[in-house]
């Protein structure tokens, strides 16, 4: 599932291949829920933080894709996966000892 997400992210998001890092947090059954008109449901929550300067149509096509990922994997309700997205300026990322540096189209053919 994580090869999967970052070359999902990588494409998408237009940057290297090397760049998107992901984390499964599992927190067992019956930890993370939301309010639904019947009560508690669990939730699947997945968090992205980026670099700014994508487009929100850019990002709304990585939530469908990362959506469809998830019920395919994990067999949970479409309607159950939440996603966050957190937009940070590259001066609040670091990558070996550097500031990542804002997201630019250059780095789509980088590699």
């Amino acid at each position: 599932m994580a090869t999967r997400l970052c070359k999902l992210y990588a494409e998408l998001m237009e940057t290297q291949l090397w760049r998107p890092n992901v984390g499964i947090a599992e927190l067992g059954k019956d930890n993370l829920y939301r309010l639904g008109s019947e009560g508690l449901e669990p939730i699947t929550m997945v968090m992205i933080e980026f670099r700014r300067g994508r487009p929100a149509e850019t990002r709304l096509a990585l939530d469908r894709a990362i959506v469809d990922i998830c019920v395919e994997l994990l067999g949970v309700p479409r309607r159950t996966v939440m996603i966050e997205f957190t937009s940070h300026p590259g001066e609040e990322i670091l990558r070996d000892g550097n500031w990542a540096g804002n997201w630019t189209p250059a780095q789509t053919v980088a590699g």
